[in-house]
């Protein structure tokens, strides 16, 4: 277990000195926004560019592989919105808000680096597969649940329209499309714009595990810490648990296969569900203790699956 955690600690050290630098006043609040707007608007795409441009598409797209990692996430999904009505009294687009907030794992910023480091290169190919179809997917579920949840009497054409038009303009997706089409097409870019492409993708997972670090000093716990126990439980609990049964023991899956899909299962609430609750304003306080709730726990349950992974079920 020690070597496990020496293996993460690096992730989570550079989500560490991001925090300690915003919060000891060594660089300025604000530089949370610009980190992460470079990383999510220039970086992380040319980072999925890079590697939907390169990827072995049949491996990486396997239905099996994507049914253990995505019936996971919409489990939580329906699961959230269930507790947050029934046992937390929420609203029903609060409830939106907290399901999305058990289901969308940080599998890019933090995900693609603890896969690489705990499993290597052979797992990334899988890893991508899930990554690629993660926020469009996700973001279609949630979006148009919400919507539906608060339709105001629009016709649900509009509704569809609304949540399509979010997806497309998401960066990751456009990087994800561009990369897509270049691998099916074949029209490889010249040497030069390739190697600024790298340059880019190298920047992008420590820039962003540091962007996160500073984010997490503008949110602070709320009062509402079962609930947010609740969402943290079903991220770094059941989410991994659900990937692990379907990918090692229903479908038999690679070993690299199913520490792709187990690790980005484990992975902890990203930005994205505070995102998401601004978007809509609802369940915003629930949304920001989650984050930071689960990401603390984090360093725990992802060093306990990356052992269960590599020690007990496929060592």
């Amino acid at each position: 277990m020690l070597s496990i955690v020496i293996t993460v600690a690096p992730i989570f050290i550079l989500i560490a000195t991001g925090y300690a630098a915003v919060r000891f006043g060594y660089l300025p609040a604000g530089i949370a926004e610009a980190l992460n707007g470079f990383a999510v608007r220039i970086a992380v795409p040319v980072l999925l560019f890079r590697a939907l441009e390169r990827l072995d598409m049949a491996a990486a797209f396997s239905l099996p592989l994507l049914v253990s990692f995505y019936a996971g996430a919409f489990t939580c999904f329906a699961i959230g919105i269930v507790l947050a009505r029934k046992l937390f009294r929420r609203r029903p687009g609060e409830s939106v808000a907290v399901g999305f907030a058990a289901t969308f794992s940080n599998s890019v910023l933090l995900g693609l680096a603890i896969v690489e480091r705990s499993h290597g290169m052979g797992a990334m190919t899988p890893a991508f597969g899930i990554v690629a179809l993660h926020a469009p997917m996700l973001y279609a579920v949630g979006i148009t649940t919400m919507e539906l949840m608060r339709r105001d009497g629009r016709p649900i054409v509009e509704i569809f329209r609304v949540a399509a038009r979010s997806i497309i303009a998401n960066p990751l997706m456009i990087g994800i499309l561009s990369g897509a089409i270049v691998n099916l097409t074949g029209h490889w870019l010249p040497e030069p714009v390739m190697a600024s492409v790298d340059m880019l993708a190298a920047a992008a997972i420590p820039v962003s595990l540091v962007g996160v670090g500073a984010a997490m000093t503008r949110y602070q716990m709320t009062a509402r810490l079962p609930e947010a126990g609740m969402v943290a439980a079903l991220s770094l609990i059941l989410h991994p648990a659900i990937a692990f049964t379907l990918s090692h023991i229903v479908f038999q899956l690679p070993p690299d296969a199913v520490r792709a899909a187990v690790t980005l299962a484990a992975m902890p609430p990203g930005m994205n569900i505070y995102l998401f609750a601004v978007m809509y304003d609802r369940a915003v306080n629930l949304a920001a203790s989650a984050f930071l709730l689960a990401t603390m726990l984090s360093i725990a349950t992802v060093s306990f699956w990356i052992y269960i992974l590599n020690h007990i079920a496929l060592g």
